[in-house]
């Protein structure tokens, strides 16, 4: 009640909200020094690895599984079609759709379907935290390294989710190679390996190498796969993760955009490098 019968007084009100927010787009950090302190970071060089290790590891991965793919697809056989459909489906899937499914695949609890079953078959003794591991020591010929498990996972999703794309355009350019060759080839006893190495591979380089560039910046630039599977824990920090961390996560717009000048710029020497000499010889 005594609050109530106080009187207010109008101008301490309106003085104790007039303020002006803070506009972090406008404020003094945007400066060169975001770059000293992006670079001269402890982590800078691990991310930049992981980002090349995703980068080049789903890039060629995709190609080669498309290569195969549209190597299969380019036969005769009953089923043809929908073998065709089928293998579009992971690329056309909603990619949270294909996320969520991929994490409860890959669950280390009771529910995780391919640990119960690598355990059923004695494959390995307890359950593996795909995407929750950063590395695994594994020994071969005596020689122990550190093999990144849960980047290495990130990479097959890149894969098998982006090779769709790679196959229809490498199926394309396969069903307009003149097939006199093919029969000129058999005929001479040319096995079908021999036939795909010395007469296929040289009439796909020319949109290998333009599949491979593009894959190259879409898979740099990649950042929802890799949260939505991992959050970029577990060693998956990648240069795309790295912007979102800084300038949304920690709202340092400054570090966040230096981070994605860094991206461009390497991005931008990749294609002055391939198109001055990969393109050439292919005569691109």
């Amino acid at each position: 009640q005594a609050f109530i019968d106080s009187p207010i007084n109008v101008k301490d009100t309106k003085a104790a909200f007039n303020f002006i927010p803070e506009n972090v787009l406008l404020s003094n950090d945007l400066t060169l020094d975001n770059f000293r302190k992006v670079f001269d970071a402890s982590d800078f060089w691990p991310v930049l690895w992981a980002s090349l290790y995703y980068t080049i590891g789903g890039t060629v991965g995709a190609l080669v599984m498309g290569l195969f793919a549209a190597q299969l697809m380019n036969m005769t056989f009953r089923g043809r079609s929908f073998l065709r459909g089928l293998y579009l489906s992971p690329y056309v899937a909603p990619v949270i759709a294909v996320a969520l499914a991929w994490v409860l695949l890959l669950d280390p609890g009771p529910g995780g379907t391919l640990n119960a079953l690598l355990i059923q078959l004695g494959v390995i003794e307890g359950p593996i935290n795909f995407l929750g591991q950063r590395v695994a020591e594994i020994s071969i010929f005596g020689l122990s390294f550190d093999f990144p498990v849960a980047l290495t996972v990130v990479i097959i999703f890149e894969i098998w989710r982006y090779f769709p794309l790679s196959f229809l355009f490498i199926l394309a350019r396969m069903q307009s190679i003149d097939s006199d060759m093919y029969e000129a080839a058999d005929m001479d006893g040319a096995s079908p390996f021999q036939q795909f190495w010395s007469l296929s591979v040289p009439q796909l380089l020319g949109i290998l190498s333009v599949l491979f560039l593009l894959r190259f910046i879409w898979t740099f630039n990649k950042f929802d796969d890799i949260f939505l599977l991992t959050g970029g824990n577990a060693g998956t920090r990648t240069l795309t993760v790295s912007v979102y961390e800084q300038a949304f996560a920690v709202s340092n717009i400054g570090a966040g955009a230096a981070v994605a000048v860094v991206i461009f710029g390497c991005l931008l020497t990749f294609s002055m490098f391939f198109l001055k000499y990969i393109s050439q010889e292919e005569g691109l």
